[in-house]
């Protein structure tokens, strides 16, 4: 079993790297409170800090903190001596539902109470996680209280905190890296490697709204991120900050904006073409992506979602910057920024300009048609009413793999060489219009 380890630290010694002020697992308590802890800057209340004794990482408890509410509560250390301009490492494991933070309450001068800027909030899980997190002291003093942050997760936040260690440490210094760094991830959760870190890097803005902007460099996979930030740039500016990298329920994102400059403005923004079944993958989050010839296949749900297919697979079109109201059975260009949010992925059309019916024809259904055989292996029959028909197939991707003129009413189409999938055959004539799904299989 772990015992409670509170040191009084003395100002000389805590430039010490390996000096530590606390080290936890919980183990002792004086009644209802764990040993060290319930500080004067604590919020929550007593019956809300609970001794947990199942399943326990380390030793025989842990301490349970519940906070239903979207707003965070505090739980802070006994007071503890802090020296100006130290770094202070804080680390943790955790389990539950609920997200967590940490901070420090240092009596610093200036208009935050005598508070530094909290760290970015981590997701608790169903297993227990070890996070590190870092603050740095703004003020000499023997009163600074280590705060843990609890705020709800969807409404619901219980949270077991285990093995709390915190120690002097070297400050780290932001690290200069590209977007595709801060986005590339293995991680089955799709969370940043960098989490929780500060990273100098930069890109062309692609998008803009009330709470921040995102933010480009280059093109493809991996390339975008959204910065939740004040500072107002256009679409085209090339931006340089230093931000923290965050999940905002599993989106990445950069916060707490700092050195941010424009470079330039007026610059080109690339725009990447993907199929809808891609826009569900995590590679394209923040990136500004379009899909082609995409069917709506369900209109607007009661939070202004629909859905489009372009064969490949199905995606969600978001209304949090525009909201549009497609037709059932219409066929659309979509273009936007990739989201996550509520656990799905989905496009956020920027503006008016960002959806369209596909090829810009209004009509899509009003030419009669028979496609003969479908599925089809070698060739397909495309048979008109009358007259002449511009046509273009294209793959799930939008890309034109065929293009010409059927110019009697049974036309012969050869598909023998086409990868077998969904392709769109897009008939065009006397300004009506007909998509018809092919599927080629061998």
């Amino acid at each position: 079993m772990k015992k409670t380890l509170l040191l009084a630290a003395v100002a000389a010694a805590l430039h010490t790297n390996a000096q530590t002020l606390v080290a936890t697992s919980f183990e002792n308590w004086t009644g209802s409170v764990p040993d060290g802890w319930s500080g004067s800057k604590t919020t929550f209340a007593p019956d809300s800090v609970q001794q947990a004794d199942v399943n326990i990482t380390y030793g025989i408890y842990a301490v349970r903190l519940v906070n239903n509410s979207t707003s965070h509560k505090r739980f802070t250390t006994q007071p503890q001596t802090v020296v100006d301009g130290t770094a202070y490492n804080i680390s943790w494991y955790m389990r539950g539902q609920g997200e967590v933070r940490t901070g420090l309450f240092d009596g610093r001068p200036g208009g935050t109470s005598g508070y530094a800027t909290y760290n970015s909030y981590v997701v608790a899980g169903a297993s227990w996680v070890q996070s590190t997190q870092q603050v740095v002291a703004a003020n000499d003093t023997t009163g600074a209280e280590f705060i843990i942050s609890v705020k709800s997760n969807n409404n619901i936040g219980v949270v077991e905190i285990d093995s709390v260690r915190i120690w002097v440490g070297t400050v780290n210094p932001p690290t200069n890296t590209s977007i595709y760094n801060i986005q590339y991830t293995t991680l089955p959760n799709g969370d940043s490697p960098l989490l929780g870190q500060q990273a100098i890097t930069g890109g062309r803005v692609t998008a803009t709204s009330a709470t921040g902007y995102a933010l480009q460099a280059g093109s493809g996979p991996w390339s975008g991120i959204y910065v939740f930030d004040t500072n107002a740039p256009a679409i085209g500016d090339s931006v340089t900050l230093t931000g923290t990298v965050q999940e905002n329920f599993n989106q990445t994102q950069l916060s707490g904006v700092t050195g941010y400059a424009v470079v330039s403005s007026g610059n080109t923004i690339v725009t990447n073409n993907i199929s809808t079944a891609n826009g569900a993958n995590e590679e394209w989050e923040g990136v500004l992506v379009k899909v082609t010839n995409a069917d709506c296949t369900a209109g607007t749900d009661a939070f202004g979602q629909w859905t489009v297919n372009d064969g490949s697979g199905a995606l969600l079109v978001d209304d949090i910057w525009y909201p549009y109201t497609p037709a059932v059975g219409t066929n659309y260009d979509v273009t936007g920024i990739a989201w996550y949010s509520f656990a799905e992925r989905k496009i956020e059309p920027r503006d008016v300009n960002d959806v369209s019916v596909a090829n810009g024809i209004s009509d899509v259904n009003a030419i009669a048609v028979e496609v003969l055989p479908n599925p089809a292996s070698d060739a397909i029959t495309v048979v008109l009413p009358k007259g002449t028909a511009n046509f273009t197939l294209s793959d799930a991707t939008g890309r034109t793999v065929n293009a010409g003129i059927f110019a009697q009413q049974r036309n012969t189409l050869a598909i023998a060489e086409l990868t077998p999938g969904m392709y769109n055959l897009l008939l065009t004539a006397d300004g009506a219009a007909r998509n018809v799904r092919v599927l080629v299989q061998r």
